[in-house]
């Protein structure tokens, strides 16, 4: 029992004190390592909470969605203060991966008759967690807790963003290191793992690409100290060990009708797929997808509960055709007839057009009596894919145009390009230079598929041109005051009660008026 009294009063100072650790899976906190199925429970622990906190990031993907229509979330989208200092938003399933991931590596050392290999695989997970998750605090936090093991029992006070992303650097290439590329991963019995959840080598070296083009970005902006110029060569050297095939093998789907395929049948490992979060329907009967953007983009048809007359009100976010059309203006892009339900045909509901997103063409409808198609929907059939390839090929497009290396950037560029079958860069429809049109194919790559799209407008320096309300009217002090991040979450110092429990932590500037 010391473990666990251990265990909840060091997460009372990271989080909330209202602690629920448990997995569905039954796992406990009192297993003794002393076996590699022991071991293997920890580390069924982490993968747990990879799967179900790192797409959770509603406030700040929905300030930066690409959408016309957002319910209920007009005054988060127009950054009202006291709106987003009131949102369900917490960094505590962060810290929770944190502290799992430290569990094991403060305790794999008493497991016997472990091999190599295999403690490789266990300490990989680990390493790979913590680097994602000091990543994912410096993104949605800049400033963020750095935890000295599972143990230390203290109050925590906070550490500066360059260091946040340091330490997800630190962390991310030991799992590069040790961990072997997805194709050789294999399970407590010998089996091969499949999915692309576990982590591999080049999971670390994505996640590796994504910090260094973050840090140089942040750096810029920030005027943190460092060289932006050599965190931006260094995404790009990651970047191309996954391009080259270095560090596993992908591959681009041959066309984005094909990457819809994939996208929509989680069954079937998607070729392109880097990163992935698992859907695991056996959870339990009320479970949804990992991704929250595909799930609150789709409507009819994919939903069988509703028609036509049902799109304003039938989705989370919706997009116009007006929008779409001015996004793709290029008519031979297959991306508009692959991602858009019936694109060329009206969907006009009370004056408006709408865009029907058909990227995921699954859903999961429960049985409803009291509704009038007799279904409800749940969620999207789908895994959430976080990194894919052509995620990497802009990203390192984006990190050579920043060194101006153009050529380089253009080649990168018109890959993902001629894999739609759109128009070679530079295009008559090209007009606001090589950045821009790289940040636009951003967008509609990913349109309706992941949270990126606000990290991807502050990399590029965007936020008054892409983003809406208050953002437009932030000033050099505010961005420096912590206003594009979101406030440190209350539950990082007082309890449900409403008890301070760690005292050693302060509000952004921005942020502390609204607090």
């Amino acid at each position: 029992m010391k473990k666990i009294i251990i265990l909840s009063i060091c997460g009372c100072l990271l989080s909330s004190c209202s602690l629920d650790l448990q997995p569905e899976n039954g796992l406990t906190y009192s297993n003794s390592f002393n076996t590699e199925k022991e071991l293997n429970a920890t580390t069924t622990s982490i993968l747990y909470y990879v799967n179900t906190v790192v797409g959770s990031n509603y406030v700040l993907s929905t300030a930066g969605m690409k959408a016309d229509e957002v319910l209920d979330a007009k005054q988060l989208r127009e950054w009202n203060p006291r709106t987003v200092v009131s949102s369900e938003y917490s960094w505590k399933g962060l810290y929770d991966l944190i502290f799992e991931a430290n569990l094991l590596l403060d305790n794999i050392d008493k497991t016997k008759d472990l091999s190599t290999n295999r403690r490789n695989y266990h300490v990989g997970q680990a390493e790979f967690a913590l680097g994602l998750s000091y990543f994912l605090l410096a993104q949605r936090y800049g400033e963020a807790i750095i935890t000295e093991n599972s143990t230390e029992i203290k109050p925590y006070s906070l550490s500066p963003q360059s260091d946040v992303l340091n330490t997800a650097i630190e962390h991310a290439k030991k799992a590069l290191e040790i961990l072997p590329t997805w194709d050789k991963l294999t399970d407590l019995n010998g089996a091969a793992i499949t999915d692309r959840q576990t982590a591999s080598k080049g999971t670390a070296a994505a996640l590796l690409a994504q910090v260094y083009a973050w840090k140089g970005s942040v750096t810029e902006l920030y005027k943190l100290q460092g060289n932006a110029k050599d965190d931006y060569q260094k995404s790009i050297d990651y970047a191309t060990l996954l391009i080259e095939g270095k560090v596993g093998t992908y591959r681009l789907c041959s066309s984005p009708e094909e990457l819809c395929t994939y996208l929509s049948n989680e069954k079937t490992p998607n070729p392109e797929a880097i990163f992935s979060l698992l859907f695991d329907k056996t959870r339990s009967e009320f479970v949804v997808s990992p991704n929250e953007v595909a799930q609150n983009f789709v409507s009819w048809p994919v939903r069988e509960d509703q028609t036509l007359a049902d799109l304003p009100s039938s989705s989370t976010y919706q997009l116009h055709t007006s929008t779409v059309e001015s996004l793709f203006p290029d008519a031979t892009d297959q991306r508009l007839q692959a991602f858009f339900y019936q694109w060329g045909t009206s969907h006009e509901v009370d004056g408006t057009d709408y865009a029907l997103m058909y990227k995921f063409r699954k859903a999961i409808m429960d049985a409803d009596q009291y509704s009038a198609s007799g279904k409800t929907y749940r969620t999207v059939d789908a895994d959430y894919v976080y990194w894919r390839l052509a995620d990497i090929y802009l990203l390192r497009a984006e990190c050579y145009q920043k060194l101006g290396n153009e050529a380089n950037a253009i080649a990168d560029l018109n890959v993902i390009r001629s894999r739609a079958g759109a128009l070679s860069y530079p295009s008559t429809y090209d007009t606001e230079g090589l950045k821009k049109a790289i940040f636009l194919e951003r967008e509609k790559e990913f349109v309706g598929e992941n949270d990126a799209r606000y990290a991807d407008i502050i990399r590029n320096g965007y936020v008054k041109e892409e983003l809406q309300g208050k953002f437009k009217l932030l000033s050099n002090q505010d961005i420096q005051g912590g206003a594009l991040f979101l406030p440190l979450p209350k539950d990082a110092w007082q309890d449900k009660d409403g008890h301070i429990i760690n005292n050693q932590l302060r509000q952004k500037p921005y942020w502390q008026a609204y607090n």
